[in-house]
């Protein structure tokens, strides 16, 4: 009689990928409340094509350059960071976890990496800057119809020690959003924009409109960004860049950083995606500001392809999200280290040991039909 062998037991790894993470928040979350983080507009085809595009990105390895020490930091802002991400603005953290932008802010401080804090956050700006005491935070906000309401937030950031302002371009309107719609999504009682008094009216396409002076503009021009750059001593970075030709009026208007950005495809849908268009936009910005991008982010390859292809850094939205509905500060921290845990692997395996490496065998290692 052959004896019996028992299996060794096998101790798993909660995630293995942020595929993992987003599986999770699905399950934790209700239905509406996820596809209100992860829909995109309309057909949702800006939104795939993110991802589509960095996959289409083919990548060369190069032999035997000493990747045993690798440099993943970054300076953004006169401070030197432990690496080349952070966290993008993203509306209602408390949807997912009590915590809300607390628990993200608190998670951001121990990656070391900024955050930017969304204008509708479900916690005040002045509340999440003092309860996680992270010097890093950098506010987001639009240019409203009633100015008025934008200058009151810039002036309650720069009180509450906020280290940049990050103003949204490209939104004249709300996007449509599907799923939303069908939904019939509306924020839960317990959770509201802090930042905002809140009206009576129901926008199951986009809840921010819910909210008094939360009005956007579409009379907007340059000129009312340098009216806001006028107004603030902080350094003003402009979010929502999809074209070389707008990089030299922003940069007129003092613009001390850009980020490419289609929203996570949540507001123009068929719009290019931005890895696509970064080289482009890279080489318009000509290392005079910081270049950031977002949008479909996902693995470490994919952070290597932006680094490769102009961007100082990178944003993500969407997976801090996850992180945070999985299991709060520690999760979003999960979520990043896996990532960059990730990025480490892509860049020994590539045979770059530095960003700045990777910027200069760009032409060697990363093949793309507007790459030539």
């Amino acid at each position: 009689m052959r004896p019996s062998i028992r299996k060794k037991a096998v101790r798993r790894a909660p995630f293995v990928n942020l595929d993992d993470m987003k599986a999770r928040a699905r399950a934790r979350l209700s239905t509406d409340v996820f596809d209100y983080i992860d829909s995109g507009a309309c057909d949702e085809i800006t939104r795939e094509r993110n991802r589509r595009d960095l996959d289409d990105i083919r990548l060369r390895p190069l032999c035997l350059r000493d990747v045993s020490t690798l440099d993943l930091s970054a300076t953004f802002l006169g401070r030197r960071f432990r690496s080349p991400v952070g966290f993008s603005p993203t509306a209602f953290h408390r949807l997912v976890h009590e915590e809300g932008e607390t628990a993200t802010a608190l998670a951001a401080k121990a990656l070391d990496v900024p955050m930017i804090v969304s204008c509708m956050s479900s916690i005040s700006l002045g509340d999440i800057a003092r309860n996680s005491a992270n010097a890093d935070l950098w506010f987001q906000t639009y240019i409203y119809k009633e100015r008025a309401v934008t200058l009151e937030l810039v002036q309650k950031a720069e009180q509450a020690g906020y280290k940049a302002l990050v103003v949204t371009l490209g939104c004249p309107a709300p996007g449509k959003r599907d799923k939303n719609i069908r939904n019939g999504f509306s924020l839960p009682r317990r959770v509201t924009a802090a930042n905002f008094e809140k009206q009576r009216r129901v926008d199951h396409n986009n809840p921010i409109h819910s909210f008094r002076g939360a009005e956007l503009d579409p009379s907007l021009t340059w000129k009312d960004l340098d009216w806001l750059c006028s107004k603030t001593r902080l350094p003003v970075f402009v979010k929502g860049i999809m074209s070389p030709g707008d990089v030299a009026p922003a940069l007129e208007s003092r613009a001390a950083g850009i980020i490419v950005s289609n929203h996570g495809g949540r507001q123009l849908d068929t719009a290019e995606s931005t890895i696509s268009v970064l080289a482009d936009i890279a080489a318009a910005v000509d290392r005079r500001v910081p270049l950031f991008v977002d949008g479909g982010f996902r693995r470490g390859t994919d952070l290597l392809k932006a680094y490769a292809l102009g961007a100082d850094g990178v944003l993500l939205g969407r997976p801090v999200l996850w992180g945070l509905a999985c299991g709060g500060q520690k999760g979003v921290i999960a979520a990043i280290e896996l990532l960059l845990d990730e990025l480490r692997l892509a860049m020994q395996l590539i045979g770059c040991p530095s960003l700045d490496a990777l910027r200069r065998d760009c032409r060697d290692i990363v093949r793309h039909d507007r790459v030539t």
